[in-house]
């Protein structure tokens, strides 16, 4: 764990430099000639000051250590709408491969894998281009995010399932929050990136992945084992590491670490003391599936169009898995249909969708506050 303040890309080479030097060099992870696939976090396009995408800065320091170690690196990503070309270009992105001559390759070509060891999942589907590299290098960036708590090193690896795909696996996975964090773990169990190094020089609060806000952090997070950097940033952020669905399930797996050696700056020194997480709650996750199914839009937060900002232009009601959505002059949802996956939210180029809680949820929130005043 590295301190950087600034996107300036002498400062954030040097801090990058210094986090993989603490874990032991570049070589340790990459040899001469190994092909090295690098995945950002490229959901869709947005500027870099939106911190929405990993930075830049990152990504360009990032082919040149590859390089340095004698690697041949491949920027790769699946964003959810746009092709990867155009979101590329918007972040950031496309600029730096032109300039470092790197490829840029969306990942389009799924492939089965059979023998995942997953407990719930026992197929995935992975674009073969993360299959044929030799080193995956997991770029993610710190942000909040609507379904999943988080979206850190797990969580980024995601998007090595190819674009449609994705919707298909939100279908199948997208209502129950732990289940779809089983699917997580069980893809970060094939892809098993050999470097994680997350972008947390300015991360995104609130309303994540897409439309929150935009947060100075000031860190630069290196590790091999993407399961304990994201337990690190729960330690960061002072709440427990099961917060973090993905972290949960891991411990229950016991791919969870209680013993993290972390080198470079110290836990207790840099802690976020003031970071807006997302509005969830854990009710009605264990409840029976008949009383779940009754009292639904009670115990389960749902999307809300926050209709003063959407335009209107259907890219929530195209990404939808479900099919919940209905454009006419307004966008209207189906909540018997919705699986409160929150794609809709997460792809809104507006930041026009909202969480609200439901009825019960609420109930129960105002009657801690009571409590606890």
């Amino acid at each position: 764990m590295v301190k950087c303040q600034t996107y300036d890309e002498k400062e954030v080479m040097k801090a990058i430099r210094q986090s993989i030097d603490l874990l032991g060099g570049i070589n340790t992870f990459i040899k001469a000639g190994n092909r090295v696939l690098l995945k950002s976090n490229l959901i869709f396009g947005k500027s870099p000051e939106k911190a929405v995408t990993t930075h830049p800065a990152i990504v360009r320091s990032m082919i040149q250590i590859v390089r340095e170690a004698g690697g041949v690196p491949t920027l790769g990503d699946s964003p959810g709408m746009e092709s990867l070309m155009k979101a590329a270009e918007k972040a950031g992105i496309k600029k730096v491969a032109d300039e470092t001559g790197c490829p840029l390759m969306e990942f389009n070509r799924p492939a089965i894998v059979k023998e995942t060891k997953g407990k719930s999942f026992k197929r995935m589907e992975i674009d073969q281009s993360v299959l044929d590299a030799d080193v995956v290098i997991n770029l993610p960036k710190w942000k909040t995010h609507g379904q999943m708590f988080l979206t850190l090193g797990v969580k980024n690896l995601f998007g090595c399932v190819p674009g449609p795909r994705k919707a298909l696996w939100h279908l199948k996975a997208g209502e129950n929050r732990e289940l779809f964090a089983q699917m997580l773990i069980d893809i970060y169990r094939v892809i098993r990136p050999s470097l994680t190094l997350l972008d947390g020089v300015v991360g995104m609060e609130g309303n994540g992945p897409g439309s929150g806000d935009p947060v100075p952090l000031g860190l630069i997070l290196a590790s091999s084992d993407a399961l304990a950097l994201d337990q690190v940033v729960c330690d960061l952020l002072g709440i427990r590491r099961e917060s973090l669905p993905t972290n949960r399930v891991a411990s229950e797996e016991g791919l969870a670490s209680d013993g993290i050696n972390v080198v470079g700056e110290k836990v207790e020194e840099v802690r976020i003391l003031r970071f807006r997480l997302p509005e969830l709650s854990d009710l009605g996750w264990h409840l029976p599936k008949f009383l779940k199914r009754a009292l639904k839009n009670a115990l389960t937060a749902r999307p809300l169009v926050k209709e003063e900002v959407c335009k209107v232009c259907g890219q929530c009601e195209e990404i939808c898995p479900a099919r919940a959505l209905t454009r006419k002059e307004a966008l209207l949802f189906d909540y018997k249909k919705c699986i409160r996956c929150f794609c809709c939210q997460e792809m809104c180029p507006e930041g026009a969708i909202a969480i609200q809680p439901g009825w019960a949820q609420r109930l129960v929130s105002r009657k801690s506050r009571d409590v606890k005043g």
